[in-house]
């Protein structure tokens, strides 16, 4: 390194000088609504992740889209159900099996080796999702990698629906299902299962930035649902954690919500704080290795603050507090301990109205 010395090691006069490049550390780019998929396609291009810009270019990997009568979608019609809705970046991943869930894990494990964010598999019965993707949200979490996934609800009935509702703050059930046009069939359309529904919202949710929820939000490529759910109903999906579809002027999304029933209900909440995670560990992964003193711990604060103050000005916080320090006993384990209180910004779900006449 010739930009630093040693001062015991000087010997021959001149001018030696060291450079401290600690303060120009910041925040790079961060994704936050990268879509991971995983669907049918033929074993020819089954097994190799691609990454998407576009339906068109889905098309020229996986093949033409299908929509069979009984209402199953290939992977092709799959993605371009996602790009209708708002997708922009998304990786597939093709498997020759559209229900085995052994080849769906494997997949997805291949996937969160991207940059993803939001999982989906739409072909999978609600019960073979929740059985696949929960423990990959988890192994994720783990390993350092915050992710979501959307399912889609295929119960038969309102009831049954909010019967699947699985406590994860990592988790959307979305329902119910919609029609598509029939590509075979122009004139006629078919109903999609209620599991085809997560990737509608899934796109929906990547589209908008982490602290706009989508609750009220309209799914720009879903004209028509399969079911629609009476006043009553609507409230015992919102009750029971679903995030319930509704005609309203287009489709709409009744209220933004995961399936936790604690802190990280909204939606918004559990991107932010992944958002806020995602921005520091980026930023105190380039602080690894250099010196424990203060002046370097005051630079990770700076660059810390620099990034928490960018997301205080996109609104995505209303306030936080930061403190960087180091007991001599941490600066002799190598520690950084960084302490950092958050306050997320919520959105408003209702509007309570009081109108007093005179």
């Amino acid at each position: 390194m010739a930009e630093t010395f040693v001062s015991a090691n000087l010997i021959l006069p001149g001018t030696y000088i060291r450079v401290n490049a600690e303060g120009l550390i910041g925040v790079r780019g961060i994704s936050a609504g990268n879509i991971g998929i995983v669907g049918p396609t033929a074993a020819a291009q089954a097994g190799v992740t691609r990454t998407l810009s576009s339906a068109a270019e889905a098309e020229g990997f996986f093949g033409p889209a299908a929509v069979n009568a009984a209402g199953s979608l290939n992977l092709t019609a799959m993605i371009g159900e996602l790009y209708r809705n708002g997708a922009r970046t998304v990786f597939a991943r093709g498997v020759g099996d559209a229900t085995d869930q052994g080849l769906h894990t494997t997949a997805f494990n291949e996937l969160v080796k991207e940059d993803v964010q939001i999982l989906v598999a739409p072909g999978l019965p609600t019960a073979a999702a929740l059985a696949v993707l929960p423990p990959i949200l988890e192994t994720a979490e783990n390993n350092q990698q915050d992710l979501m996934a959307v399912i889609g609800a295929d119960g038969a009935d309102p009831a049954a629906i909010q019967a699947q509702a699985q406590t994860n703050d990592r988790l959307i059930l979305a329902a119910p299902g919609y029609f598509v046009f029939n590509p075979a069939a122009p004139d006629t359309d078919v109903a999609l299962p209620g599991t085809y529904m997560a990737g509608p919202v899934a796109a929906l949710v990547s589209s908008l930035a982490p602290q706009v929820s989508p609750t009220n939000k309209v799914l720009p490529g879903v004209t028509r649902l399969t079911q629609r759910f009476s006043y009553a109903e609507r409230i015992g999906m919102v009750q029971n954690r679903v995030l319930a579809l509704e005609t309203r002027n287009g489709i709409r999304v009744v209220r933004g919500l995961t399936t936790d029933d604690g802190g990280f209900t909204q939606v918004t909440t559990r991107r932010i704080v992944d958002f806020s995670k995602a921005g520091i560990r980026q930023v105190s992964n380039a602080f690894i290795g250099r010196l424990n003193n203060v002046r370097v711990r005051a630079a990770l604060q700076s660059a810390i603050d620099g990034f928490l103050t960018t997301m205080l000005v996109d609104e995505q916080l209303t306030a936080y507090r930061l403190e960087v320090t180091a007991t001599r006993r941490d600066e002799i384990e190598g520690r950084a301990i960084v302490n950092v209180l958050l306050q997320p910004t919520f959105s408003i779900d209702f509007v309570a109205v009081t109108i007093t006449l005179q």
